[in-house]
């Protein structure tokens, strides 16, 4: 008898995407969490029935990616309301929207009631902001592959977003190409594990006295940036960039999957027909889009890619949807570091041994003793006005 598949030699070569445990017919791969709350794929020997599925499937492991951009955009929705409960400009928004509308279904991660991220897949308009805005945690795929699969086989239109190394997961799940089928992949800096984001929420909990309500890392109130807030016992509190151990360490790339430092995607070879993010750095590339008569970018601008055909004709298809303007790859690159290379691992190894070590209140007390006054410059930030902190960051950053 063939021996039980090894589906990883080492953590870096698993980014736990979930194809494995899709595809296997004997239901023998669970995600089990590591001692940092990763999640890999566990076989189950007494099931496993020793086919190879499992290895085969991995994209990650086995598969080079050979897109390559084919148009790149600055891009806003047309639809400022949906623009201002998105990360970004509320292009994915903008597409999903439409894909529901033709009768499709949109797969994402979303919050559940416990904080925890999971894909799933949505239906109609009134579900889809559980899909808007970012989550900053590792995204636990489940089954998702196979139902959208099943959808696909239908004849279903499917829209699936997710990291690159998803993507690229899903897409080797599949196994050939689906007309039918939409890809979006996000620029991704790196993953922390579910656990880390949950034991700092408790803490949020425990300083304010009540249970965390709601909670987003994106607050568009306070302009386009990293602050996000929380409501607790009905009163809103703003998690601000620099004020927040979470943000602060995930920032810095101290606390993603071991993966996500050897990353083959962040560059411009990308898995998917489109790819979004934030157009960090817009105001030196194209100044030219802003201020007076360009876009308000306290609402946030996105980058949009399209890396297959199919992507651009989604991009034809939709444009009454997004209002776009020409860029280029090396442009968008300048200020988005995961469109050149993955994030540097630096002191990742000590700082998930810490938190393994002393939990999130270890982390806590090691980010206040380094930040000092540094806490509150992303409120002084939020205090200028846009024509001012557009021309601090041409001439700065």
């Amino acid at each position: 008898m063939n021996a039980v598949p090894e589906l990883f030699h080492a953590k870096e070569a698993c980014c736990g995407c979930g194809a494995c445990l899709n595809i296997c017919p004997a239901n023998a791969i669970t995600m089990q969490e590591d001692e940092g709350g990763f999640i890999y794929p566990v076989i189950n020997t007494e099931r496993c029935i020793r086919c190879g599925c499992c290895k085969t499937v991995c994209a990650f492991q086995n598969r080079e990616e050979t897109n390559s951009p084919i148009e790149c955009f600055a891009a806003v929705s047309t639809d400022e309301d949906r623009a201002k409960k998105s990360a970004s400009a509320g292009i994915f928004a903008a597409i999903a929207l439409s894909v529901l509308k033709e009768g499709g279904i949109v797969y994402g991660a979303a919050f559940d009631e416990l904080w925890g991220v999971h894909h799933i897949g949505i239906e109609d308009e009134t579900t889809l902001e559980k899909l808007q805005g970012s989550k900053y945690a590792h995204s636990n795929t489940e089954r998702t592959f196979s139902e959208a699969k099943k959808q696909l086989q239908t004849g279903r239109k499917v829209l699936y977003s997710g990291t690159p190394c998803q993507i690229a997961g899903f897409k080797e799940y599949l196994g050939k190409e689906y007309e039918n089928l939409i890809t979006v992949d996000i620029v991704c800096h790196g993953v922390p594990s579910v656990r880390m984001l949950k034991d700092y929420l408790r803490l949020l909990e425990e300083k304010h006295g009540g249970k965390v309500e709601q909670f987003t890392f994106r607050d568009k109130s306070i302009g386009w940036g990293i602050n996000g807030c929380a409501v607790i016992n009905g009163k809103k509190v703003t998690i601000w960039q620099s004020a927040s151990s979470y943000l602060y360490y995930f920032t810095k790339g101290w606390i993603y999957r071991e993966n996500c430092y050897t990353c083959k995607y962040a560059c411009e070879y990308r898995p998917a027909d489109l790819t979004i993010g934030d157009y960090w750095g817009i105001e030196k590339q194209h100044p030219e889009f802003l201020g007076k008569n360009g876009w308000d970018e306290t609402a946030g601008i996105s980058l949009l890619i399209a890396n297959t055909r199919k992507g651009a004709d989604a991009i034809e298809e939709y444009e009454t949807v997004i209002d776009l303007k020409e860029s280029t790859f090396s442009q968008m690159a300048a200020g988005n570091a995961q469109l050149r290379a993955p994030s540097q691992i630096e002191k990742r190894d000590e700082i998930v041994k810490e938190y393994v070590e002393e939990g999130w209140k270890g982390l806590e007390k090691g980010y206040k003793a380094q930040i000092g006054y540094r806490r509150y410059s992303s409120q002084i930030k939020s205090l200028l006005p846009a024509k001012l902190k557009r021309q601090l960051k041409k001439h700065f950053n």
